[in-house]
C-alpha cells in the first residue's frame, strides 16, 4: 500500500516522496486450516475430463471423492450424462477422504499432471496443495466447486448406470457408434497415466444401446506410495444411436 510523505524545502515548495509500505498480519490472526483429504492428482486430472460443464446440471459439475462402501479404497468419479469416469484408489497411508463425500472443482485439477506431483492435500479453507514425494509444496489452487455444484442435491448413484461385470462382452452383436471427442479424451488419459503398454480394453453388452466400458490400468508410479493392487481407470461411454440404412 503506498503512503505519501509531504516535505517542504527551504523555499516553501512542497515536495512529494512516494514511500512503499507493506502491511502484514501475524499468522496468529488467521484460523488454522485442517487437511481433510489427500488424493492422487493424476486421477483427479483424469476425472476432470468427465465432469459436466453445464451449470444447469448441478452436482455433476463437480468431481466426487468418497470412501468406497467396502472401506478399502477411495472412489473418485465424475459424470456428465454422456460418460462417466471412476477409479478406486487404494486406501493407503497417504490417501484419505472425510466420511462425507467430497465435491471438488474440476478446473482445479484440469492442468496436465507432472510426475513430481504425487499427492494433493485438500484443506478445509478451500486450497489444494500439490506436493512431491518429499512433502514439498509445488503449487496450490482453489478447489471449492461452483455454487451450483455444491448444493444439497446428492451426486448421482453411478452404480445404477454401470453394467455388471458378468454382462460385459468383447463381441458386440451390432454396430456400435461413439462420439470421437469422448473417445479421444480416454486415449489422452491412458497415454498420460496408463501403464507403459497403453492397452485399453473395450467391453459392451449384447445391446448396441447399452453403455460401453473402456478399461485401462494406471501406471502406479503416479502414486506416492507403492501398492500391489491393480488400479483400474474405468470409463463408461453412452453410445451414439444411429439409424440403420
Amino acid at each position: 500500500m503506498a503512503g505519501r510523505a509531504v516535505q517542504r524545502d527551504a523555499g516553501g515548495l512542497t515536495l512529494f516522496q512516494e514511500q512503499e509500505q507493506l502491511f502484514t498480519l501475524p499468522s496468529s490472526s488467521f484460523p488454522p486450516m485442517t487437511i481433510i483429504a489427500a488424493l492422487p492428482p493424476a486421477v483427479l486430472w483424469a476425472a476432470s475430463f468427465a465432469a459436466s460443464t453445464d451449470a444447469h446440471k448441478g452436482t455433476i459439475c463437480a468431481i466426487d471423492a468418497r470412501l468406497h462402501a467396502k472401506g478399502s479404497s477411495v472412489r473418485i468419479a465424475a459424470v456428465d450424462g454422456h460418460r462417466c469416469l471412476r477409479c478406486y484408489v487404494p486406501l493407503l497411508d497417504c490417501h484419505y477422504v472425510p466420511e462425507e463425500p467430497l465435491r471438488l472443482a474440476p478446473k482445479a485439477f484440469s492442468k496436465s499432471p507432472v510426475k513430481k506431483a504425487v499427492l494433493v492435500e485438500i484443506d478445509d479453507g478451500g486450497v489444494a496443495f500439490f506436493k512431491d514425494t518429499h512433502g514439498n509444496v509445488l503449487y496450490s489452487t482453489p478447489w471449492f466447486p461452483d455454487p451450483w455444484a455444491s448444493g444439497e442435491q446428492e451426486f448421482p448413484n453411478i452404480d445404477q448406470i454401470w453394467p455388471k461385470d458378468n454382462a460385459l462382452v468383447c463381441k458386440p452383436e451390432d454396430l456400435v457408434a461413439m462420439n470421437a471427442s469422448y473417445v479421444g479424451d480416454m486415449m489422452k488419459i491412458v497415454d498420460k497415466i496408463g501403464e507403459a503398454n497403453n492397452v485399453v480394453r473395450l467391453f459392451t453388452t449384447d445391446s448396441p444401446v447399452d453403455p460401453i466400458v473402456w478399461r485401462a490400468t494406471m501406471d502406479k508410479s503416479w502414486l506416492k506410495q507403492e501398492t500391489e493392487e491393480t488400479v483400474w481407470l474405468d470409463y463408461l461411454l453412452m453410445p451414439v444411436q444411429m439409424r440403420k440404412p
